[in-house]
């Protein structure tokens, strides 16, 4: 632990020597900027970490994507651990989920009809992408998103969308309503013996060329009561594992393929990458949709709030996520789902 406190030290001194910005109020929302980069620079030095990788296979065959058919399913078959070489966990909070069919082309047909899909080939194939670090405001159909490519240390030319505002936000739940998510929320919610679920973070990834993968974490003590789950649209064929794990003890990666109807659904702790990638040769990327679920309450919400990289839900805002707490599932309320779409004339 001292040699540990030692190699860290010169990281922590940067993180306070060189803050992120900040109003100067010493606001909520500052304070979490401010945390949130002591908790990136220890995931920066991991990186440098030497790591054995090892090469054994995923277990497949653990997802069963037929589930969803009927109000006996069982959520043990939805929901299964990552595991590998025969049931190995080396990342206790890494699950897989299995989605229902018709998530995958709602979510395609709603990127294609936005403008999502071609403003991200416009971005990371035909170039120019946004400098590392920088975001942007951008209009879909007159709801108001943000781009945000993350800084340099991640290594990629990933980009981040998501919805600006409620509206926005809502809009994009609705699409998530007419793919079956309801039934995902359903068995989240009975898997971990939930009280309530909220979708409370929406958005869009998108790269075709990773140098190496930034280690880092997307949920952290919520108390295994909130999970992101990345959704595959496009992916590339012929092409290696997407996502790289660090076990747990941060001795060991293992790497995981990507599979259309399949989420990865990472929680709290969770040690992750994108894995090293380059499609640009083939004019390709790999496009996925993520989708922050949460059973958001007071004990939890200001650390889901540092976990929060974009401009919705409002930044610092603890009332405005747990206003909206339980709105998407309840074990008690049948009547909590998420927003339907509006009939068009």
């Amino acid at each position: 632990m001292v040699l540990l406190a030692a190699l860290l030290l010169p990281h922590v001194v940067w993180a306070f020597v060189a803050p992120p910005p900040t109003c100067g109020d010493g606001c909520s929302s500052c304070r979490s900027r401010l945390l949130s980069r002591l908790q990136w620079t220890v995931s920066d030095y991991l990186n440098t970490l030497h790591v054995i990788t090892d090469d054994t296979v995923f277990d497949t065959k653990q997802v069963n994507t037929n589930n969803f058919s009927g109000d006996d399913d069982d959520d043990d078959d939805i929901i299964t651990p990552m595991s590998w070489g025969g049931g190995n966990r080396i990342s206790k909070n890494m699950y897989h989920v299995a989605l229902p069919k018709a998530l995958l082309q709602e979510l395609r047909t709603y990127a294609n009809d936005m403008g999502i899909t071609d403003f991200y080939r416009g971005l990371i194939i035909d170039g120019p992408s946004y400098n590392p670090g920088q975001e942007k405001s951008v209009t879909f159909q007159q709801q108001n998103w943000m781009v945000h490519r993350p800084k340099s240390h991640w290594k990629s030319n990933m980009h981040w969308l998501s919805p600006a505002d409620e509206t926005a936000h809502d809009d994009y739940l609705t699409i998530l309503s007419s793919g079956g998510f309801d039934q995902v929320l359903d068995s989240i919610g009975a898997y971990f013996n939930l009280d309530s679920l909220s979708a409370y973070h929406l958005s869009f990834i998108g790269v075709s060329q990773c140098e190496r993968g930034f280690i880092h974490t997307d949920v952290n003590d919520s108390g295994v009561m909130a999970f992101n789950l990345i959704i595959p649209l496009m992916l590339v064929e012929g092409e290696g594992p997407e996502l790289e794990i660090l076990s747990d003890d941060e001795t060991t990666t293992r790497y995981y393929q990507y599979e259309y109807n399949v989420a990865s659904m990472i929680g709290d702790g969770a040690l992750h990458a994108t894995a090293s990638c380059d499609y640009m040769s083939k004019g390709e990327m790999r496009l996925c949709a993520t989708v922050y679920v949460g059973d958001i309450t007071a004990t939890n919400v200001r650390n889901l709030l540092m976990s929060l990289t974009q401009a919705y839900p409002p930044v610092g805002n603890a009332k405005h996520l747990l206003d909206r707490a339980g709105d998407h599932w309840s074990k008690t309320d049948i009547s909590k789902r998420l927003p339907v779409p509006m009939m068009k004339n």
